[in-house]
């Protein structure tokens, strides 16, 4: 037995075809759709292999018209053409002496050349005598009894409907475009053999949406636990009080004091939780939270964040208040955003023209960078109000990924030292019911990544910082 996957195991279909000996004088298929590029029907008929082929009849040709008139002037001691209406969908090819395809591949020549498409081939000695060979026997079998054979006057009548088909084309491709509109984050894979065409946005919007399901996913597991501190009310937003435990349980469980200006043995203790706690996420998520529900304090200030400073967040980022937002606002705003208070920390005295032995607090820092932000000369570009207005509640892209993109790509929109962190983490805050926070601030995604999900993320080093990184993806999440 081999498995027929293409590209990806480099066991193609159109091989296995041509391998078939001169010994194999028939084959008979079960295939549901049947175009007229496949290179099927031609080998078989060249090399006098008498085929038998059963497809499916449909208002879209799912067996084209031009297969079934090659069968039908191949004559009936060639090839026999029989359909089925109705509910049919096998892809089974049996080379009668040879050996038999049964996966997922129709007669395509993108099925042969570029689909993903998976199957299993059986020699015939694999076949012959053996209850697999009494299950192809009984499907065919089966298959004969509901099918009816081709005749030219079901050609003829099939032909008259073109105009009619034409007409339904035209609107297929209007539905299409609309589709492809609706779905233009969601990148389009062009094949095993074609080039990589998908943008750099349509693999960011996989990144940020695939983390997004993941943690409203999570999100809902961890509240159905009902497990929270006595000083978290019950009504607390949901997406707020999750926030908060992968806070604590993060500064808390996964990194040590020791760990702060260490980012190698940070990253030592992630992979640790990560090896630890893979064989069993659920569980993994259940003990972090029996911890968080234990606590009698905050660690980290976690209480007064969820009673009072997410309540404010979302009043500072209402649209209302963005339009006539003051520069302390502004400031206000900025200081809710973790992402934006680290990387003000990092942000070199030099940058602000300050004595390299400069020190301030982390609050005077962000409040210093909030306001170099505010002061920048934007003549001919959008200012800081809009494009806060168009990441958060713009209705032009519907989509909020691709206004996140846009306004980290399109110098119109750009602001310096506001990268997709801080960004991503504003918009989880001023609308957390439809974008956790979380799903930027790469410090709270460690502590669920590793812990929780586990599998699909890698933890990763750059010249920005450390982040996590969808195995086989490009790693745009970044501190």
């Amino acid at each position: 037995m081999k498995m027929v996957m293409g590209e990806i195991n480099g066991v193609w279909l159109l091989d296995l075809m041509n391998g078939a000996p001169e010994t194999c004088e028939r084959v008979t298929a079960a295939v549901a759709y049947a175009t007229g590029n496949s290179p099927f029907f031609d080998h078989c008929l060249q090399n006098k292999r008498h085929l038998e082929f059963y497809g499916l009849l449909d208002e879209d040709q799912a067996v084209a018209i031009a297969v079934m008139e090659k069968l039908l002037a191949a004559g009936p001691f060639a090839a026999s053409c029989h359909l089925v209406k109705g509910h049919y969908h096998p892809k089974v090819i049996w080379w009668h002496g040879y050996g038999a395809y049964i996966g997922s591949a129709n007669l395509t020549s993108y099925a042969w050349s570029a689909n993903v498409e998976c199957g299993v081939f059986y020699d015939e000695e694999e076949i012959s005598g053996t209850p697999l060979q009494v299950q192809l026997e009984l499907l065919f079998d089966r298959i004969r009894q509901i099918s009816k054979p081709l005749d030219s006057d079901l050609v003829k009548a099939l032909k008259k409907l073109q105009s009619t088909a034409s007409a339904a084309d035209g609107a297929r491709k209007k539905l299409k475009d609309q589709f492809d509109d609706a779905t233009k984050t969601f990148p389009e894979f062009g094949g095993l053999t074609a080039p990589n065409a998908s943008s750099k946005l349509s693999l960011f919007a996989v990144e940020w949406e695939n983390t997004l399901q993941l943690l409203r996913g999570l999100r809902k597991e961890f509240m159905a636990m009902n497990l929270r501190p006595k000083w978290v009310a019950a009504d607390a937003n949901q997406t707020v009080h999750f926030d908060q435990f992968l806070h604590a349980y993060y500064y808390v469980r996964v990194r040590l004091k020791e760990d702060s200006d260490d980012s190698s043995r940070s990253q030592e203790r992630v992979n640790r939780f990560f090896e630890r706690n893979r064989a069993d996420k659920l569980g993994a998520l259940r003990e972090a939270a029996n911890w968080w529900a234990s606590l009698d304090t905050a660690p980290h200030g976690e209480d007064f964040f969820i009673a009072t400073t997410a309540i404010g967040m979302r009043e500072l980022f209402a649209k209302d208040r963005i339009a006539v937002w003051t520069l302390e606002e502004f400031k206000e705003a900025m200081m809710g955003v973790n992402a934006f208070k680290m990387h003000a920390r990092q942000v070199k005295n030099k940058f602000f023209g300050l004595p390299q032995d400069h020190h301030e607090t982390l609050e005077q820092r962000s409040n210093r960078l909030a306001e170099w932000l505010w002061s920048l000369d934007r003549t001919g570009k959008k200012s800081l109000r809009e494009m806060w207005l168009f990441l958060i509640w713009g209705a032009s892209p519907p989509n909020m990924t691709e206004r996140l993109w846009t306004i980290t790509k399109d110098e119109q929109w750009t602001f310096p030292r506001l990268g997709q962190s801080t960004l991503g983490e504003a918009v989880g805050w001023a609308r957390p019911d439809d974008y956790p926070p979380e799903i930027i601030e790469q410090t709270r995604l460690f502590a669920l990544l590793v812990t929780v999900r586990l599998g699909n993320f890698l933890l990763t080093k750059s010249t920005n910082g450390v982040g996590l990184t969808p195995r086989g993806k490009t790693g745009f999440f970044r501190t």
